[in-house]
């Protein structure tokens, strides 16, 4: 008989975990961690090889008359250890990426600003090893997945061969775990612990999704930078000005674009004004 995914990740029985979730607020830090560090041991985590031709996108605000001209300008700060962030606890070098354009503005909070807009693409035959944070919940609630698509029928037939109270302890964990990640808004110090703990456990995870908290009903992606060409590369790159009109809506204007990177990752700049909110890709994909 094969194994169920509770019998092969045994969870806290229910009235355990469910003690510890409701003292949780109270906990000190360093419980509150121990707690968290525990739940992730335990899990399943359910990493999926994810490729494809989706657009990850990358904003930055820019100052005035400010064109940068550096391709690492569309990545990553190297000129400094990294600060804590949702899912990076300090010195842990994460790109941060957004599912959509309008995504990528509301967590960079656009009110009125000119932005960088890079689009970054996983390479033609790659993929990488991505964990949804919260997979498990999402398709027993509505059925189908962030990321899972059509696994998630069987994903749910996992989920219903389970003991009954083994899988409710299971997607309260889920949903504990996913809870402390989006919602830790004041020094990150619980979410970026979340996705340490799951990144240790699993070093051949190289991003983790989680719903944006700033854009109703859209993914970020947490990406490990330590192997990041290995698998990616830039698609397009516009500065623009951007203005926030309501509810995570925006009018773009006034469109510049990158028109190449030469090799050692100087961008070209065309600095005529576009108003057709046009793509000018970088074929093939840039990488180093």
């Amino acid at each position: 008989m094969t194994r169920t995914v509770t019998a092969q990740f045994p969870p806290l029985p229910v009235g355990e975990l469910v003690s510890a979730i409701k003292r949780f607020p109270l906990d000190s830090l360093q419980s509150q961690l121990e707690l968290i560090s525990r739940l992730v041991r335990v899990h399943p985590l359910l990493n999926m090889d994810w490729g494809g031709e989706w657009r990850y996108r990358r904003a930055r605000k820019l100052g005035d008359s400010e064109y940068p001209n550096k391709v690492q300008d569309l990545l990553w700060r190297i000129d400094k250890t990294p600060d804590v962030g949702r899912a990076n606890p300090e010195g842990f070098s994460i790109l941060y990426l957004a599912d959509r354009p309008e995504t990528a503005f509301s967590e960079i909070r656009v009110e009125t600003a000119s932005v960088l807009l890079a689009d970054l693409k996983i390479r033609p035959g790659k993929k990488i090893n991505v964990y949804p944070v919260g997979e498990f919940v999402q398709i027993q609630r509505t059925g189908r997945g962030y990321l899972s698509g059509d696994v998630s029928n069987t994903i749910s037939n996992m989920l219903n061969a389970c003991d009954p109270e083994e899988a409710k302890s299971l997607l309260i964990t889920d949903a504990f775990l996913y809870d402390c990640l989006i919602s830790d808004d004041e020094g990150y110090t619980k979410s970026s612990w979340v996705a340490k703990c799951i990144f240790d456990k699993n070093e051949n995870c190289s991003a983790i999704a989680y719903s944006s908290a700033r854009q109703r009903g859209a993914i970020n992606f947490a990406v490990r930078t330590e192997s990041f060409w290995d698998s990616w590369g830039i698609s397009s790159a516009r500065r623009m000005d951007v203005k926030h009109l309501a509810l995570g809506y925006y009018d773009v204007s006034n469109i510049q674009h990158v028109v190449g990177i030469t090799c050692g990752g100087e961008l070209h700049w065309n600095k005529e004004l576009d108003v057709t909110n046009s793509l000018v890709l970088l074929e093939p994909l840039w990488t180093p």
